[in-house]
């Protein structure tokens, strides 16, 4: 697979690009004299930003050029960063003249006559490599891109969360959703607390169901109810606090300890019915899930868990354990318990149709090219999801028999075949969406961040210019479910 560097090159050469032509025009550039060198180098990044996307295509196809075109990408990332930083000298050099008073500024060694002695040299030198990787570029075949025709909804108006009935990954889960509510309002059963484990591989929808099972009105007669993302990393006490904090809000969980949390929570689940969503779960130490069920065997009889999970082995262990055996906290029955599968083609269409369209749409002309596309999701309602996003942006005939038409080679068998569609909603995604998208790699899976903060990132970072644009970004990536609403916080989800 491509490095990170490689995948964020061509946003950070529209970035550049686009700094540069605001340069050119600014009244700065005049007076520093450097207005035609200026104007050189935007017009230079502005032909390479126009081969940028031919890169990016080549280099997702894997081709036979795959390598080199990655090299170039990558060396054309390293001159955009060359020039930015020239960019900034200009910038910092116009704030200290018009912010210093003029003898301080004399003898500054950022001075207008240093500027000028020293600023030629660096405008050459970044000259001279943009034209350098732009022969490169040509040496490889590198071509200018034609943009491809779009029939965009990109100025709706942001909406934070969506109507619970149109939940896309629910289409096509309706008997699984059925038999979970009737599992938990089952009266009758052997055990105090039964578990519900809800098992697929990534990208199912096995989050999704289980949130459409908790906001269901059928099920609000529990007393307590809790939703938990527990995540790859196992730590008993912050499955405690989260449980804990949704339950009373007013108990301080500042520094306390593992035992303090037990407490508490055997006090407030105690003589209550509670409905408890542990959300992938990934722990198979048989110690640890057993000390988890301690902590939740207080609720009152007919209370709840439900587990999403991607492997099997850890609904085995979960049916272990002291606990289990007496009666105190268990798993359903092996028949009872929730294995989710593909979608059908149908469904997967349905879930793009969602997602691409809104309710008085025509797509006459558009449903047996999408009906094709929703052949690429392999079942996977994250996939359909994903490509319904990228098909919204890009409403024409034209360009979505190019989306039918496109495969992705990631070069490695090993790969999950998920991966490798989300990649093909990867590709088409908006130059102005990669950034942003990329940068939530530096956060894990579950994380949790104000959107506010979010966008005011992107904007430090020069990814976006306007907090209207990290809305539609925030909106983009939500459709493409990589992040969640939580309250009024963002989740990574990806």
């Amino acid at each position: 697979m491509t490095g990170f560097g490689e995948i964020i090159a061509s946003a950070v050469g529209k970035q550049v690009a686009g700094k540069l032509g605001e340069l050119a025009t600014e009244e700065a550039t005049l007076q520093w004299k450097f207005k035609d060198d200026v104007d050189v180098m935007a017009d230079k990044m502005q032909d390479l930003e126009a081969v940028l996307h031919d890169a990016d295509d080549r280099l997702r196809r894997r081709g036979r050029d795959g390598e080199a075109v990655g090299r170039w990408l990558s060396k054309f990332k390293a001159v955009a960063y060359d020039v930015e930083d020239v960019l900034d000298d200009l910038d910092a050099t116009e704030l200290l003249k018009k912010s210093q008073p003029k003898l301080k500024l004399f003898f500054s060694w950022n001075n207008q006559l240093l500027q000028r002695v020293t600023m030629p040299h660096k405008l050459k030198s970044v000259g001279g490599k943009i034209e350098k990787i732009r022969k490169e570029g040509q040496a490889i075949n590198l071509v200018r891109h034609q943009e491809r025709a779009e029939g965009s909804r990109k100025n709706e108006t942001f909406a934070g969360i969506c109507d619970e009935g149109l939940k896309s990954g629910v289409v096509g889960r309706d008997i699984e959703k059925d038999k979970i509510i009737s599992l938990l309002l089952k009266k009758g059963v052997q055990e105090d607390i039964s578990i519900v484990p809800i098992v697929g591989l990534g990208g199912l929808g096995k989050s999704t169901l289980a949130e459409s099972v908790f906001v269901d009105k059928m099920v609000n007669d529990f007393e307590v109810r809790a939703w938990v993302h527990v995540s790859k990393k196992f730590d008993l006490r912050k499955i405690g606090s989260a449980i804990l904090k949704s339950i009373n809000s007013s108990i301080n969980l500042d520094n306390c300890s593992l035992q303090f949390l037990q407490e508490n929570l055997r006090n407030e689940l105690a003589d209550r019915r509670y409905l408890i969503v542990l959300d992938d779960l990934w722990e198979e130490d048989a110690d640890k899930l057993e000390r988890l069920k301690q902590m939740l065997q207080h609720g009152y009889r007919g209370s709840r868990v439900i587990v999403t999970t991607r492997n099997q082995s850890v609904v085995n262990k979960l049916r272990t354990g002291a606990l289990s055996h007496k009666r105190k906290i268990r798993l359903v029955p092996k028949s009872d318990q929730i294995k989710l599968h593909g979608l059908s083609n149908d469904d997967c269409w349905e879930v793009m149709k969602q997602t691409a369209f809104g309710p008085d749409d025509d797509k006459s002309d558009l449903e047996e090219i999408g009906r094709k596309i929703a052949e690429k999701c392999g079942g996977v309602p994250l996939v359909a999801i994903a490509l319904g996003q990228v098909m919204s942006e890009l409403r024409t005939v034209e360009a979505w028999q190019t989306l039918r038409d496109t495969n992705i080679d990631l070069g490695h068998r090993d790969h999950e075949d998920t991966l490798e569609r989300l990649m093909l909603s990867y590709y088409y995604m908006k130059l102005d969406f990669k950034m942003c998208f990329t940068y939530l790699a530096a956060f894990p899976k579950g994380f949790i961040i104000e959107s506010d903060r979010l966008i005011q990132q992107w904007k430090a970072l020069g990814y976006i210019h306007r907090g209207d644009d990290g809305k539609r970004c925030i909106n983009y990536l939500m459709g493409m479910s990589f992040l969640q609403i939580s309250r009024k916080h963002i989740r990574i989800g990806y």
